[in-house]
């Protein structure tokens, strides 16, 4: 009987040998099938490599009926296809360094036989190929169902999906068994691709016998073979697509992803880089800065937790005078001793404050001078305790109270404020009311003040002016193109230019509306402080100018400062 089956089978190849060659379907770009590749199998090998001529470029080695057995044992009187050896002969002759990739899908005639014994025989043939080569990647197959309905002859019984699955679980139990040991064993599915719905050989890809594929079906088989050796084979040359990230990356970690072949299918995880995009938080001083030394600061990423630092600049020493050498004369600055507020170191230099302030001006310059008489003076002090801000702009109530200190903080006649945004607390309160008394300045309204609105160049000349007695100018040549005679502040630009305290910005402006800093306000009071003091009046009007102030700069800075030695914005003109 199985002899009858084997000529049933021998004649179908002849069959299928006349037919011509299939159109070739497209090789997978992926992986090229060369000599290096081995096929070795049974009839639906054989028939796979007639009907697909890139199968031709591997060595096939396989035989219409053939068994596993075949390969391991020395059955001299069978033949391979178009070899003159026998499989066992074949295989025994291989060189290990002549092949990287082996295909194995047999089981088909051993359906209904001894399932140890089969189990034997291919774990034989996978150690004999191991041994020859250890690198190579070798394809154990699930082998294609049957349609057991339309298989006749005497072996009909035998030709069963029952049977085919359970020699299929051989064969997958092989592979994990080889896997586990650390061999390059992988395993293909044939079953899979060619079953319809019911589990049986699918009529799309069969002969009409019931085992056997049409030509339709061999080379779906080529296409699907190539596809899963290439997505197995570390010798495939895959062009992946995007990666799909299956694991976000950190800030500094990296992510995972998935990316697959375009071609054949294959996957493969890949890394995914940092993002690099830190989120610092504002940070925190580890390290405190000295008067010398610079001090650390440490930002944790608010992400990943990540922290990196950055210096922070020494404090500088913070001197005060505590010790008068030699006292300053009019042509020379004395000496002194200072010492560190903070750490207590000494030195010895000359009394200036530029000694103490690291931003004044060099001696030479127009506001130098101006500045130590302020400072040693105690008519202002710096904006911090070693900084003096010469640039920043000054607020209508640092400037009375400058005044104030610089006539010597006389005490105001009378303690009652009229105005809603003076409070008793406020340390320009006494120098307020006292201007406000003497005439030098008056509220922007009856209830304000306006303390923290920013002085101009006009209201500062305007103040120095009242305080000295509002003098007649000695003339009424009016240069400044914008200053009119109508001017509230007309007489006291005059009279300021006239005498020295200030200058026009240019020889034909003034710049009335320009504000003041700090440098050009103590400048303008020290400059009015070398002149001599009016004749006092028998009855001033204690209002030289009684509506409110016409300031032309009502409120560019909103925001009310408590400290008289601070405010922005930068005015370089010399006074």
């Amino acid at each position: 009987m199985k002899r009858r089956l084997l000529a049933r089978l021998l004649v179908l190849s002849l069959v299928f040998f006349c037919l011509p060659a299939a159109a070739a379907t497209e090789t997978m770009p992926c992986l090229t099938l060369d000599e290096t590749t081995v096929f070795i199998g049974d009839s639906n090998t054989v028939f796979l490599r007639y009907h697909n001529p890139e199968i031709q470029k591997a060595r096939v080695f396989a035989r219409v009926g053939g068994r596993i057995d075949e390969c391991v044992k020395n059955y001299s009187r069978y033949h391979a296809d178009r070899y003159n050896s026998s499989l066992y002969e074949l295989i025994q002759a291989l060189e290990g360094s002549s092949y990287s990739t082996v295909y194995i899908n047999m089981g088909t005639n051993s359906v209904g036989f001894n399932l140890n014994t089969f189990r034997s025989n291919y774990q034989a043939l996978l150690d004999l190929l191991y041994a020859k080569n250890p690198d190579a990647v070798y394809f154990v197959c699930k082998i294609l169902p049957v349609n057991h309905a339309k298989v006749t002859g005497p072996y009909r019984d035998y030709f069963t999906n029952a049977n085919i699955n359970a020699i299929n679980d051989v064969i997958t139990e092989l592979q994990a068994e080889n896997a586990a040991a650390g061999r390059n064993v992988k395993l293909m599915d044939l079953n899979t691709p060619f079953r319809d719905a019911y589990g049986n050989l699918s009529s799309a890809w069969s002969d009409g016998g019931g085992i056997h594929l049409s030509p339709k079906g061999y080379r779906h088989l080529s296409e699907v073979v190539q596809r899963l050796m290439a997505q197995g084979s570390p010798f495939a040359n895959h062009t992946w697509g995007d990666i799909s990230v299956t694991e976000a990356p950190g800030c500094a970690t990296e992510g995972k992803g998935l990316r697959c072949c375009q071609y054949c299918g294959a996957e493969q995880e890949t890394a995914v880089p940092a993002t690099g995009n830190h989120s610092w938080n504002a940070g925190k001083v580890t390290t405190k800065p000295t008067c010398t030394e610079p001090g650390v600061k440490t930002f944790t990423c608010t992400v990943c937790s990540q922290q990196k630092t950055e210096p922070v600049a020494a404090k500088g020493h913070y001197w005060e005078v505590t010790e008068i050498l030699t006292p300053a004369t009019e042509d020379e600055h004395g000496t002194a001793k200072y010492t560190c507020k903070t750490c207590g170191a000494t030195k010895e230099a000359v009394l200036c404050a530029s000694e103490i302030f690291i931003d004044t001006p060099a001696e030479g310059h127009w506001a130098h001078t101006p500045i130590d008489w302020a400072f040693f003076g105690g008519i202002t002090t710096g904006t911090k305790a070693n900084l003096f801000s010469p640039d920043k702009t000054c607020t209508r109530e640092q400037v009375v109270t400058f005044l104030w200190r610089a006539m010597g903080c006389p005490e105001p006649a009378s303690t009652e404020n009229p105005f809603k945004d003076v409070n008793e607390s406020s340390y320009a309160f006494k120098a307020i009311l006292w201007a406000v008394e003497k005439g030098i300045t008056n509220g922007t309204s009856k209830t304000k003040f306006s303390p923290a609105n920013t002085c101009t160049r006009a209201q500062v000349v305007t103040f120095l002016w009242r305080a000295k007695g509002c003098p007649e100018p000695e003339t009424e040549e009016n240069p400044f193109k914008d200053v009119s005679e109508g001017d509230y502040f007309y007489k006291a630009v005059l009279w300021a230019v006239e005498k020295g305290v200030t200058n026009g910005t240019s020889k034909t402006k003034f710049s009335p509306a320009n504000t003041c800093t700090r440098a050009q306000v103590v400048t303008f009071l020290y400059r009015a402080a070398q002149l001599p003091d009016p004749e006092p009046a028998p009855d001033p009007d204690p209002d030289p100018n009684p509506n409110p102030d016409p300031e032309p700069n009502p409120d560019p800075n909103p925001n009310p400062d408590p400290n008289p030695d601070s405010d922005p914005e930068p005015d370089p003109e010399n006074p």
